[in-house]
C-alpha cells in the first residue's frame, strides 16, 4: 500500500465507517463508540474489523486487526491517531540495529518452531521444569542474546534468581592459563550476582570442579529458590580443549545430579553457542547432547513481512530484500532501518549492497578482516565460494564450523554453502 491507495480507500468509506474508525483512533472504548453511533456494543468490533479488511488487512501480517488499523493510519493519516494509541501499538522510533533488542522493542520477532508454539514459549516452559537444560544454537547476530534476555526476564517474573554470564568476558590470559583459574573466575562471577553465602569450604587448587560444585550446591541450599544459570557465547572456550573438557563435564554433572538430589532440581541452565563443539568431548560428559535443543534459524518470509510492516514499509520490498540477504535477522533489520532512516529505495540499497559503498560495508569489512587474519578459514571459504553449489569438505570440520559461527555459511547435513547472495557476491569480488 502507498499514500495514493490509502487515500482512495479512505475517501470511499461510508460516513459511518469514517466516524467509527475516527472514534476508535481517538481512544474511545467500544461502549462509548456504540453510544455515539447508536449501535449495539457487540457489533462495534465486527464493524472495525470489516474496515480493517478494506485497508487490505490479512491475518498473514501476524498483527491483530485493531493494531493494524492504528499502524496504517499512523503511517498515512497520523493526525487521526492519539499519541497514547501510537505508543500502545508500536509506533516507535526506529533504532539502529546491532545490539540485542530491548525487552520492549517492537522490532523483536518471535520465531515459531512448532505450529502455534514459539521458541520463546518453549524456553519459558523449559526453565519451569526441575533440573532443566536449554541449549540455544545460532550463528553470530542471529538473536541469541535477545532471546537469553527474555528468558532472564521470565525467570525474574517467576521469582527465580537468574544469573547471566557472557563467556567472552572470561577469556583473559590469567583465566585461561589453567582449568583451575578458569573455574575460579567463573565461580567468582556467579557468586557476585547472588546472595552472599558464608562458607566454611576451602578451595582445592588440584580439583577446581569439585570445589566449584560444592560451592554451588551450598549456594542452592542457602538461597532456597530456583536459580537460572544463563551462559552466553560458551563457544568462546572451544579453542581451549582442556578447559572445555573439564568445564563442560562439570556442567553435565550438575545436570545429572538433578536426578539424584532435590536441591539440584533448583538449578536450571540455559547455554548459548554459535556452532557445534569441534573438539574431542566425551558424549557422556557433554551438555551438548541433553536437554532441550533450540536452533535459531533465519526469519521466514512471513516474519520478514511482519518486521517490514513494523517499520512502516511496503510489503513489496520483502522478496527483493530476502533475495539478497535471506532471512538473516541483523541484515534484514539493517536494511529496513536504512530505508526508513535514510529514505533509501530498495533498488538503490540492493545495487550497492555487495560493494564498499553499500550499507553493509562495516559488517562486511569486519568479516573480511577476520578472514585475512585467519588464512585457513579464508582458504576453506574460498573453496565454498568457488563451488557455486553446496559442497562437502572432509577433514576441514574445524574451519567449516568457524565459518558457520561467523554466520557466513549454512550447513545442511555435511554440505556447506554461502549464507546469502550478499556474502557470495561481496567475497567473490574481494577474495578472487
Amino acid at each position: 500500500m502507498n499514500q495514493e491507495i490509502f487515500d482512495h480507500i479512505y475517501s470511499n468509506l461510508s460516513d459511518n465507517d469514517k466516524n467509527i474508525v475516527q472514534l476508535r483512533l481517538s481512544g474511545k472504548k467500544y461502549q462509548e463508540i456504540a453510544e455515539v453511533m447508536s449501535f449495539d456494543q457487540s457489533s462495534v468490533g465486527r464493524k472495525l474489523k470489516a474496515i480493517a479488511k478494506k485497508f487490505k488487512y490479512s491475518s498473514e501480517t501476524n498483527l491483530e486487526w485493531n493494531e493494524y488499523l492504528v499502524q496504517i493510519f499512523t503511517q498515512y493519516k497520523p493526525n487521526l491517531v492519539i499519541n497514547e494509541l501510537q505508543e500502545d501499538y508500536g509506533f516507535h522510533q526506529v533504532i539502529m540495529p546491532g545490539r540485542p533488542e530491548k525487552l520492549d522493542s517492537p522490532f523483536y520477532i518471535e520465531r515459531h518452531r512448532i505450529k502455534r508454539c514459539t521458541i520463546e514459549s518453549e524456553c519459558y516452559e523449559a526453565i519451569e521444569q526441575p533440573g532443566s537444560l536449554v541449549r540455544i544454537k545460532a550463528p553470530s547476530r542471529m538473536g541469541k542474546t535477545s532471546l537469553m534476555q527474555r528468558i532472564q526476564a521470565k525467570a525474574k517474573q517467576n521469582t527465580y534468581l537468574p544469573v547471566y554470564l557472557r563467556f567472552d568476558t572470561l577469556i583473559e590470559p590469567q583465566n585461561i592459563s589453567s582449568i583451575n583459574n578458569f573455574i575460579q573466575a567463573f565461580n567468582k562471577n556467579i557468586k557476585s550476582q547472588l546472595p552472599d553465602v558464608k562458607s566454611g569450604l576451602t578451595w582445592d587448587d588440584n580439583n577446581a570442579k569439585i570445589s566449584c560444585t560444592q560451592a554451588f550446591k551450598e549456594l542452592l541450599i542457602h538461597v532456597k529458590k530456583n536459580v537460572v544459570l544463563l551462559l552466553d557465547e560458551v563457544n568462546e572456550i572451544f579453542n581451549y580443549p582442556e578447559i572445555s573438557k573439564n568445564f563442560f563435564a562439570m556442567l553435565r554433572s550438575w545436570y545429572e545430579e538433578s536426578n539424584n538430589s532435590e536441591i539440584w532440581e533448583n538449578l536450571r541452565m540455559v547455554i548459548a553457542y554459535s556452532t557445534e563443539y569441534h573438539g574431542k568431548l566425551d558424549i557422556y560428559q557433554s551438555p551438548f547432547n541433553v536437554g532441550l535443543p533450540i536452533e535459531l534459524k533465519e526469519f521466514t518470509k512471513d516474519e520478514v513481512a511482519n518486521l517490514t510492516f513494523r517499520h512502516q514499509l511496503e510489503a513489496e520490498i520483502v522478496n527483493p530484500l530476502m533475495d539478497m540477504v535471506g532471512g538473516h535477522p541483523y541484515l534484514v533489520r539493517l536494511g529496513l532501518y536504512k530505508m526508513v532512516q535514510d529514505e533509501l529505495k530498495i533498488e538503490e540499497l540492493l545495487k550497492e549492497a555487495p560493494t564498499e559503498s553499500g550499507i553493509y560495508q562495516d559488517h562486511l569489512s569486519m568479516l573480511l578482516e577476520i578472514m585475512e587474519n585467519n588464512p585457513k578459514i579464508k582458504a576453506v571459504f574460498c573453496e565454498i565460494l568457488k563451488a557455486n553449489s553446496p559442497v562437502r569438505l572432509p577433514n576441514k570440520n574445524r574451519e567449516v564450523r568457524q565459518l558457520e559461527a561467523m554466520g557466513l555459511i549454512k550447513i545442511k547435513g555435511d554440505l556447506a554453502e554461502p549464507r546469502c547472495q550478499l556474502y557470495q557476491q561481496y567475497f567473490q569480488y574481494c577474495l578472487f
